[in-house]
C-alpha cells in the first residue's frame, strides 16, 4: 500500500483519569492528557485522496471527546468487582493474591458518578487498549458514514506522554 495519510495534533486529545490493576497491585488513581494519532493507508480515490482529512479529523475528534474529563472504566477487567447502581458505578479492587498488597494500603473502592464514567469493553485501561478503542471507533465509524470503503488499513496511535505511545494497526478487509 504505497499511499498514507495522518492527522495528529490540532485537539485530536483528551484528559482523562485510569488506573491500571495487577494481580497483585493496584496504581493509585490518576490521569493523564493524552494525544492521538491517525493514520489510515489504502489506495488514492477518483479525487487522488486516501480519505479526507477533514473527515479523519471529525471521526477522532468525536470518539475522543467521549473520553475527555471522564474517568475511564476497564468492563472486562478480572480483578474489579463493578456494581451499577441508578446513578454511580462502584468500583472494588480486592482480588485474593493481592491481599498483602491491600493489608498495607487498606480497601480500594471508588463510587463514581455515571456522568463521569466513560466504559471501555476492555480488561484494562492502558495505552494500547485505548489505542485499539479508538482503532476500532474509528473503523465503525467510518462504516456507519459510509465512508473509507477503500481503506486497507488504519493506524491509532494514544501518546501517554510526549515520551511514550502504545500504538494499535487494524487491518480492513477489501471490499
Amino acid at each position: 500500500m504505497p499511499w498514507k495519510v495522518l492527522v495528529e495534533g490540532s485537539n485530536l486529545d483528551f484528559s482523562a483519569a485510569h488506573f491500571v490493576t495487577f494481580e497483585r497491585d493496584c496504581e493509585p488513581l490518576h490521569g493523564h492528557n493524552y494525544a492521538v494519532r491517525l493514520d489510515v493507508s489504502g489506495p488514492l480515490s477518483a479525487q487522488s485522496m486516501v480519505l479526507d482529512f477533514i473527515l479523519m479529523k471529525d471521526v477522532i475528534r468525536t470518539l475522543c471527546k467521549a473520553l475527555d474529563h471522564k474517568f475511564i472504566l476497564p468492563l472486562q477487567n478480572p480483578h474489579l468487582t463493578l456494581t451499577e447502581h441508578a446513578d454511580t458505578w462502584e468500583i472494588v479492587y480486592a482480588p485474593e493474591a493481592a491481599r498483602d498488597f491491600l493489608a498495607r494500603v487498606g480497601a480500594i473502592r471508588y463510587v463514581m458518578p455515571k456522568w463521569s464514567v466513560a466504559l471501555l469493553a476492555a480488561d484494562n485501561v492502558t495505552a494500547e487498549r485505548l489505542a485499539e478503542h479508538l482503532a476500532v471507533g474509528v473503523r465503525d465509524e467510518l462504516r456507519t458514514r459510509g465512508a473509507g470503503a477503500d481503506v486497507e488499513e488504519l493506524m491509532v496511535t494514544v501518546y501517554e506522554t510526549p515520551a511514550q505511545a502504545a500504538v494499535f494497526s487494524l487491518r480492513l478487509a477489501p471490499p
